[in-house]
């Protein structure tokens, strides 16, 4: 690619500081933002809300309709081939079936909404609430508009806005707490909906700006665009492959236990997996992701190497485990004093589930490279076949195991996610396209991540019983797990030099 390209290295090099800044700060606020609202929501109002949120999710995944995917992949050839007016017919064409396709969502929740009462108990709403269709909705085109951001190579100006939103978000829950006024169901949601709505307005409008100084390119083509036709298989193929992983997702996980579990455990879980999602803002496979997702799906289409792109997918993938695995560890010698220190005393005898949440995070995040893979070589239709391989075993395990112990649900999402997996390296491997995935890495980082659980747990015995400051033994606890940590990677050499010298690339002026 030239330099001029959105997609070059630096053209990421010059939104990096923007990115990382920005997406830190949003990342933050949302972090603030769950930690408060666990511990300013009673029990039944937070099982409530986990309820909601999920289906909310939901929602919005059943009117996606695959389109994001589609976005990720055509926006970058649009950009570096295309007239401004034929990328803003995509765009603006897009955006309208996703929010009709939102709406006509919320008209169907309207519609059942008797029904879902009768299966949440523990939602307290007679009426359905404005503030949840509004939430649907925004929530919707949020998700719409930011992959059209993130295609676009425009980082800086989607992480300005993020920030804005969380910080209404965290605006609107001080005053509320500045009151001393335990927050309600509704107004949780309220709290959500109206600063997702003004960030909506705020991406239309600056988007309409950046397409008016999109330049001419002078290499465009003046062939048929767009080929709705093969955005729509692809779509189809991402779509399927969505619906089939929905259940073992943790929107789809809250309503099952919502319906199924005790009120507790679900607000429990609740909290674990949005504590998770702000988490895993800041893992470096996810944190990235949008960023050189297109860098990377342009610069294969560009250069058919197909090495190259998954050798740059196993160095994202390997940057994750090297942090999820401590991260597993600290939560397995300390997970409870954490818990306690972060929701004032509620939930920490329901640790294991966090515990699930981050390793299904750690093994799911794998499924998330795979797929770049397959849309970049237009294999998407894998996708579909391991989702019904990985839900046909997620449906047989839960139908054994959910009676003779409900709680077992929270185990299916890492044996999907196994599943899925498995059969898409295998399918790659077998069609002749060279996965070639290192398990001395997973041996490397399992062994470090072994080596500094037992150490810590030998040494954190004496502290439980001469501290009862949860701070103190949480924060102990994991600067000996980190410590430990380190030393062993070193030791075993887990960075190879290859990945220090691409990293140092970056201070070099090259293209990707």
């Amino acid at each position: 690619m030239t330099a001029q390209s959105p997609y070059s290295k630096e053209s990421v090099k010059r939104s990096f500081l923007h990115f990382l800044v920005g997406r830190g700060v949003a990342g933050l606020a949302g972090f603030v933002t769950v930690i408060l609202m666990a511990r300013y929501m009673d029990i039944k109002s937070y099982a409530g809300f986990t309820a909601l949120t999920g289906l909310i999710a939901f929602a919005g995944i059943l009117s996606s309709l695959g389109i994001e995917r589609v976005v990720a992949r055509y926006l970058p050839e649009a950009r570096l081939q295309k007239s401004p007016q034929q990328i803003a017919q995509l765009i603006w064409t897009l955006a309208a079936v996703r929010l009709l396709a939102s709406a006509l969502m919320c008209g169907c929740l309207y519609l059942a909404w008797p029904l879902l009462m009768q299966w949440f108990k523990d939602v307290e709403l007679t009426h359905f609430p404005i503030a949840l269709t509004c939430f649907v909705i925004a929530e919707s085109l949020f998700q719409y508009f930011s992959a059209v951001y993130q295609s676009l190579a425009q980082q800086k100006s989607l992480t300005q806005i993020m920030v804005i939103q969380w910080a209404g978000r965290l605006l609107m829950l001080w005053i509320a707490l500045y009151a001393d006024h335990q927050l309600s169901l509704e107004e949780a949601l309220w709290m959500m909906a109206l600063p997702e709505m003004l960030s909506i307005i705020a991406l239309v409008w600056v988007q309409r700006w950046h397409i008016k100084h999109i330049p001419e390119h002078p290499s465009q083509t003046t062939t048929l665009w767009p080929d709705w036709k093969a955005m729509r298989h692809m779509a189809l193929h991402n779509y399927g492959f969505t619906l089939l992983a929905a259940p073992p997702q943790g929107y789809f996980v809250k309503m099952l236990a919502a319906i199924f579990l005790p009120t507790q455990m679900v607000a429990a879980y609740g909290f674990f997996v949005s504590l998770a999602e702000k988490a895993r803002q800041y893992i470096p496979l996810h944190f990235f992701y949008n960023l050189i997702e297109p860098v990377m799906v342009g610069n294969y289409l560009q250069h058919k190497d197909f090495n190259k792109l998954t050798k740059f997918c196993q160095w994202l993938y390997k940057s994750n485990l090297l942090i999820l695995v401590p991260a597993i560890v600290w939560i397995a010698v300390a997970g409870s004093h954490l818990v306690d220190l972060l929701t004032a005393g509620k939930y920490h005898s329901y640790v294991w589930i966090l515990l699930l949440v981050m390793v299904q995070l750690t093994i799911g995040s794998h499924v998330v490279l795979l797929q770049l893979i397959l849309n970049a070589i237009n294999k998407s239709v894998w996708l579909m076949r391991a989702g019904v391989f990985a839900l046909f075993g997620l449906l047989l395990f839960w139908f054994v195991a959910l009676p003779l112990q409900p709680s077992t649900l929270f185990f299916g999402p890492v044996l999907f996610s196994l599943v899925c997996n498995i059969y898409i390296i295998r399918k790659l491997n077998h069609s002749g396209y060279a996965y070639g995935l290192t398990w001395q890495v997973f041996t490397g980082v399992l062994a470090a991540g072994v080596a500094a659980l037992l150490v810590a747990l030998l040494v954190s015995q004496q502290w439980f019983t001469e501290y009862s400051n949860d701070m103190w033994v949480t924060a102990l606890a994991g600067l000996v797990v980190l410590s430990v940590y380190l030393l062993t990677v070193y030791l075993l050499k887990l960075i190879s030099q290859e990945e220090w010298l691409f990293l140092k690339s970056f201070k070099q002026k090259k293209s990707v």
